[in-house]
């Protein structure tokens, strides 16, 4: 059962009648704006309404996070109304939104809910998970402890290794949002500066490849490292140069040596696919899913490259999907790709 958000609400009101449950679903990046700063917001929702406000942590291929809603058909009706105005800019009581701010004009009053992003900075384009979380739980922890609307542009959006955070929110709330992301920001950046050794061996490695060395969830580099007792560091992807990135290996000289045999092996278990499938074009989105999320958790799981065509390229309605790894590898992410399917199939 997906966590929620609204637990604490008291069921007062609600024993006249018989409770049932409806859902909808927002846009993620709109979360910060329901729950308010510590969890303010949606608690006003629920003391309006009469109705108990579960924010889960369920979002879709779309980006679109589930809201499942307690209570009386009419208070469920009335959680609803109050959400949509909430995330279409409009005041609870139904008036207009308040007047934008304009670039150096006065600060907005305190009673004004809605603004344009009210704060925008930059941070490298390497640290963008940092923020992010698992499966954004990092951001959405900010949003509902500072109460900002939180955007970090995507990484293949950056200008020289940086992308743009915008802040959406009252004063307070983005100037609390903005201090913890940088402050998270400058202590990884410090981590980052203790003085290492220089390698003792470097690598090029195809970038289709590193997932291969990395191994589920980090198993196969873990293990290497382990067993040779050396520091392997891949460059990240952003940093490629016609598809290679660096591999340094940090260690004795005879360690290090040993641990590059190791990855050369690994590497030379075959170039080409291991696994070639065929999917419809239209569960695509579910294998990708919202900004790749999906399928980026797939490769991590499973240790495997996954490249899936693009539906202009689908014959007779389907695409191909090309797996890339040992044959343990593919066949557990083939597994979950089919698993991913046949649910969604069930849900029909």
């Amino acid at each position: 059962m997906a966590r929620g958000r609204g637990d604490n609400m008291e069921d007062e009101g609600s024993t006249d009648m018989p409770a049932s449950e409806g859902t909808m679903t927002v846009p993620s990046f709109r979360v910060g704006r329901i729950i308010g700063r510590r969890g303010a917001k949606i608690r006003e929702l629920q003391d309006r309404s009469r109705a108990k406000i579960d924010v889960t942590d369920e979002v879709d291929e779309d980006d679109m996070t589930l809201i499942r809603i307690s209570g009386s058909a009419d208070q469920i009706d009335h959680a609803k109304s109050l959400i949509s105005r909430l995330i279409q800019n409009r005041d609870e009581m139904g008036g207009e939104a308040p007047a934008r701010r304009d670039r150096g004009g006065d600060r907005p009053t305190r009673n004004q809910e809605f603004y344009e992003p009210s704060v925008t900075f930059q941070i490298p384009d390497d640290k963008c998970g940092l923020v992010i979380g698992s499966r954004g739980s990092k951001i959405r922890e900010i949003q509902q402890e500072t109460g900002a609307t939180i955007d970090v542009g995507r990484r293949d959006t950056a200008v020289d290794g940086f992308v743009t955070v915008s802040l959406t929110g009252d004063q307070e709330a983005c100037d609390a949002a903005e201090k913890i992301i940088k402050d998270l920001v400058i202590e990884s950046q410090n981590k980052d500066k203790i003085e290492k050794p220089p390698p003792s061996e470097v690598m090029d490695v195809s970038i289709d490849l590193t997932r291969r060395i990395i191994g589920p969830m980090g198993a196969t580099v873990r293990d290497i490292q382990e067993r040779t007792n050396t520091e392997i560091e891949i460059a990240r992807r952003s940093t490629a140069v016609n598809g290679i990135v660096r591999l340094s290996i940090t260690g004795d000289a005879k360690d290090a040596a040993a641990a590059k045999r190791i990855i050369q092996d690994i590497l030379d278990e075959g170039d080409a696919p291991s696994l070639v499938m065929m999917i419809e074009e239209r569960f695509c989105g579910l294998i990708i899913g919202g900004r790749g999320s999906k399928i980026r958790q797939l490769q991590d799981s499973t240790g495997t490259a996954i490249k899936i065509d693009k539906k202009s390229e689908a014959k007779d309605g389907k695409v191909q999907v090309v797996i890339s790894g040992s044959e343990s590898q593919c066949a557990a992410a083939q597994h979950e790709i089919n698993a991913i399917i046949a649910e969604s199939q069930d849900e029909l």
